[in-house]
């Protein structure tokens, strides 16, 4: 009972559902409750304004599909730009999240990926002009007011927040075939790889390998000894390995399987510098974890993604993955040729199989980027 009084308080506050939101604008239209609603402004510029609203976003990863969401809603829209506002939450500036999940990353830690993940994240849209990170909810909804109808999520209020994530895109790409995959490195960024990659003697194929070595929900975490071994049995001659290891082993310390390899330990914690190494390689090899979803939405990038299923993981069964609108045993539905989910887990021979499958797909040059979807690829 103490659970469902809190729920039905925090509803009150903010809600979240759809009953809420729709109870709410229908009293704010009454002035019963909420900002006074005021005649929405058209045509007012030819920005799109996004609000990321953190009372119900997750700060995570996730944020790339909110961005190519935003994108797709500028594109419908024909606006010129973008402009990113980030919206604090009622709980000390962020959601509510589940008691383990706080656990293992704080309220602080998540806060610090506001300034490392997300709004480094809005400089790989090449639309966006501007961001705001708003220091209350009063201060946004001023904004969105002024925004009138040229905002993303369309019926985004922060008295009734939305978020609009994977599902969003992936319903827009099935429906009329809209660009999704619109995430790019940066000049800049690019250049700083080309010089590390060079200092380092990195000459042939550049094959990435990002891990996950996280200390939540360790079974998603990535079959090190197979990526070591698959490391050590490629033709250094014709491909130069990178590997990426997870920001927690960068501050923890590595492993020490890695020490004879390169390691761009940079890269994992820096979001511009690691877009740039997927844009730059010749395929990029991982599991399915949050970093790896600047290779799905970059469809200048070539990859495999790994281990799609963790059935002992809430978030990452066939029904949860499939309640977000993924097919089970395809690729993405904007995939590329060069680009291919693998519903496998991360063994030896898988990954040496759909290796060797996809360096004979790409071809010896590997250049120029296929505009045609891979399909039904299990």
């Amino acid at each position: 009972m103490g659970w469902l009084f809190d729920r039905i308080r925090r509803e009150w506050q903010m809600p979240t559902t759809g009953p809420g939101r729709r109870t709410y604008r229908a009293l704010r239209r009454l002035k019963f409750w909420g900002r006074a609603a005021r005649p929405p402004a058209e045509g007012k510029s030819s920005t799109l304004y996004a609000f990321y609203d953190l009372g119900v976003a997750p700060i995570t990863f996730d944020f790339l599909w909110f961005l190519t969401g935003a994108e797709i809603a500028r594109e419908r829209q024909g606006l010129k730009d973008i402009h990113i506002a980030f919206v604090p939450g009622r709980e000390d500036g962020l959601r509510r999240e589940r008691a383990d999940y706080d656990r293992a990353i704080d309220a602080a830690a998540r806060r610090a990926r506001i300034d490392n993940i997300l709004v480094p994240a809005c400089a790989l849209l090449p639309s966006v002009t501007g961001v705001t990170i708003a220091s209350s909810r009063e201060q946004a909804a001023t904004l969105q007011s002024d925004a009138g109808v040229q905002v993303f999520p369309a019926d985004y209020e922060t008295g009734a927040p939305l978020y609009l994530g994977a599902p969003y895109c992936l319903s827009a790409a099935r429906s009329d075939g809209a660009r999704v995959a619109t995430l790019r490195a940066t000049a800049f960024d690019l250049q700083e790889v080309n010089e590390w990659l060079a200092a380092r003697g990195c000459k042939g194929k550049i094959v990435t390998i990002t891990l996950r070595a996280y200390g939540y929900m360790e079974a998603r975490n990535s079959n090190l000894d197979a990526w070591v071994a698959f490391a050590r049995r490629l033709d250094r001659e014709q491909f130069s390995i990178v590997f990426v290891p997870d920001t927690d082993q960068v501050i923890g310390g590595l492993p020490s399987e890695l020490t004879p390899f390169t390691v761009f330990s940079e890269a994992a914690i820096n979001v511009g510098l690691r877009m740039a190494l997927y844009e730059r390689a010749f395929l990029n090899l991982g599991i399915n974890s949050g970093p790896m979803g600047l290779c799905w939405l970059n469809e200048r990038t070539r990859y495999l993604t790994f281990k799609l299923l963790t059935h002992s993981v809430p978030q990452a069964t066939p029904e949860y993955v499939a309640s977000l609108g993924f097919a089970l045993g395809e690729s993405l539905p904007f995939a590329t040729l060069w680009q291919k989910w693998v519903w496998e887990d991360d063994e030896l021979p898988v990954i040496e199989r759909e290796f060797a499958n996809m360096v004979g797909l790409i071809g010896d040059e590997g250049v120029g980027r296929p505009t045609a979807v891979a399909t039904s690829q299990v």
